[in-house]
């Protein structure tokens, strides 16, 4: 994070141009999966007839972290479907948390957008359908890797607690017209 930071700063010294971090994350790789004790329900493959939840879930996940998401909704759910990477957890025969596998890269999938909806937090299904998704990551022998923010707590503690070990730490700066500051630390 140093490295960016010192970047960010020289940057704005350069070019005059304004300095702003706007995210800090935190890499981490499944070690031994520890699965959590399990809620309610059950982990299942998403399929069209969840097209609607998803594309609700993907705005829902981008309001939540702050973030535009690369694709649209329908696009993000489109690919999602087409690869087969959408798990959810259901209870009582309906959807209550996703998370989703990107393609292989390098021997590595990373387990991203996990998500439920803010009236169902609490009761650990972004646990399961987590611990669901990174053991079938790690069964077709690729690494599971995941990102996170390093400002939630919530989601830092889940993730170490299912075996997830911190690798490296990052920092995002978005540079702007207008006086130049110093990079935030």
């Amino acid at each position: 994070m140093e490295q960016a930071r010192a970047f960010a700063g020289e940057w704005a010294r350069a070019t005059g141009q304004a300095t702003r971090r706007t995210f800090r994350k935190r890499l981490y790789r499944l070690g031994t999966l520890r699965r959590p004790a399990l809620p309610p329900g059950r982990p299942r493959s998403a399929g069209e007839g969840d097209r609607a939840t998803l594309e609700r879930w993907h705005d829902g996940f981008a309001a939540d972290v702050g973030a535009t998401v690369g694709l649209g909704a329908g696009a993000w759910v489109d690919a999602g479907l087409a690869r087969g990477g959408i798990r959810l957890w259901e209870d009582g025969g309906r959807p209550v948390a996703m998370a989703v596998a990107t393609q292989p890269v390098a021997g590595s999938v990373r387990v991203t957008t996990v998500y439920t909806p803010p009236a169902l937090r609490g009761r650990g299904y972004a646990g399961a359908v987590t611990a669901d998704l990174s053991a079938r990551v790690t069964a077709g022998g690729e690494q599971a890797v995941l990102f996170t923010d390093l400002t939630n707590p919530t989601s830092n503690g889940l993730y170490r607690r299912l075996g997830y070990e911190p690798l490296a730490e990052f920092e995002e700066y978005t540079f702007e017209e207008g006086r130049a500051e110093a990079a935030a630390p």
